[in-house]
Parts: structure tokens; sequence; C-alpha cells
């Protein structure tokens, strides 16, 4: 992965950044209800997790400052893209991480499912709790299906763990829509509250993207049938 140094002290949030710099937890986390209605009506057999996935790694790519990191020297690089990194259960219960690198992809939905799917089989085959790539470039996705929650504690590697981590429980229904809780958690010395509002408002429009081009999708294959 690619990635360009940020003089920090002349970025607008260089106050921001000495100021959270100096805490022993530099952390933020927000949770909010995504609405995911159109999106589960339009998603048919596909599969729902790599589905969800493909429009967050979109939104979250779409935030300079989410793709910005802490190096080892205390510089800040910003990263020119960010793939996503998550975990996949194995038969006995236990997780192994799924690195998928999909930059090329990304624009088609189609090759970003099979991708995925062909890394989760050789992931679940080497079943090791390994990382691949450049970790630092990395967002850390994680879920949590069997419940629906209102907030989550992410854990972190230290005061400069900069990985931004985004995780999603259960949907459920509520007064006819499909709710979701999704987490975003993110080192405040790189990144506020705005860019954490800017990610959500690039989800939605995510979300209503893949909505109307899985369901123009399926009216193609309903008129080829």
């Amino acid at each position: 992965m690619h990635y360009r140094i940020i003089d920090m002290a002349s970025d607008p949030r260089n106050g921001q950044f000495a100021y959270f710099r100096g805490m022993t937890f530099p952390f933020a986390g927000l949770t909010v209800e995504m609405d995911i209605t159109d999106m589960m009506a339009a998603r048919g057999s596909r599969p729902f997790f790599l589905s969800l996935l493909y429009a967050v790694v979109r939104a979250a790519n779409a935030v300079p400052q989410l793709r910005r990191r802490l190096l080892p020297d205390g510089r800040v690089a910003e990263y020119d893209w960010c793939a996503p990194s998550y975990t996949v259960m194995k038969p006995d219960g236990t997780g192994v991480y799924v690195y998928c690198l999909l930059e090329d992809d990304l624009s088609s939905y189609e090759k970003f499912v099979a991708e995925g799917k062909r890394r989760q089989r050789e992931t679940l085959e080497r079943g090791t709790l390994t990382e691949d790539g450049d970790v630092l470039s990395h967002f850390f996705v994680s879920c949590v299906p069997w419940l629906y929650y209102t907030q989550i504690k992410e854990p972190a590697g230290g005061a400069d763990d900069s990985n931004p981590r985004f995780a999603w429980g259960k949907y459920r229904e509520e007064n006819g829509r499909t709710m979701l809780p999704m987490s975003l958690f993110i080192n405040h010395a790189l990144c506020d509250g705005w860019h954490v509002a800017q990610f959500y408002q690039n989800l939605e429009r995510e979300l209503a993207k893949l909505s109307k081009y899985l369901k123009a999708q399926n009216e193609q294959q309903e008129i080829l049938q």
C-alpha cells in the first residue's frame, strides 16, 4: 500500500493532534443504527456480511482521516487506500483473520464478493490467527451477529494504535424497517466527530447505491429468465 507523510505541524488539526496524543486513552467510539431495509430486500441470496462490508469499505475510504495512521517513528501517514481485515469462525468456534486486498476490485461488487469468498476459504484452510500485508493499512472489521447491541468497546494495542475499528451486530425489525447497529472506533488524535459523521453519511449513500444496483441486477435476471 502507498502512503504520503502528513506534516501535522501545518495540518489544520495540529492542535487536536497534539492534545489527544498526550492522553493514555486517546480513543473515541460511536454506535449508530443503520437502516438496511432496502439492501436486505435487494440482496436475495447474496452473502450478507460481504455485501455490507463492500459498502462499509467504500464509505470509510472516502474519508481521508480514516486512512491516516501513526507510524512507529511518530510521523503520520495517509494511505491511498485501506483494505479490510476481519475474522471468520472455524468449526471449533475460534476466529482467524481474513485480509482482503481488493483495491482494484472495489468498483465491482461481484469481484469484491468473489474475492472475499476466496480469501475466506484460504484463511479457514490455513487456520491460524495471523495478519497479512501492511497491518497499518488495514481497517479492522468485526461482527457480532448473535446480538443486537447499543454499545461496544474495542481493544487497542496502546495509545498509538491508529487502525479504525468497524463493527456491527445482529439486525432486527423495527416499525417495518430492518435496523443494524454499526460502530466505529477511532484514535481521536487523527480524526474527530465530524469525520465519524462523514463515514456514516457516506455509508447511507453507499447502501442506497448498492440497493439500487442489486435491484437492477435482479430485474435483469428476471428478464433473462
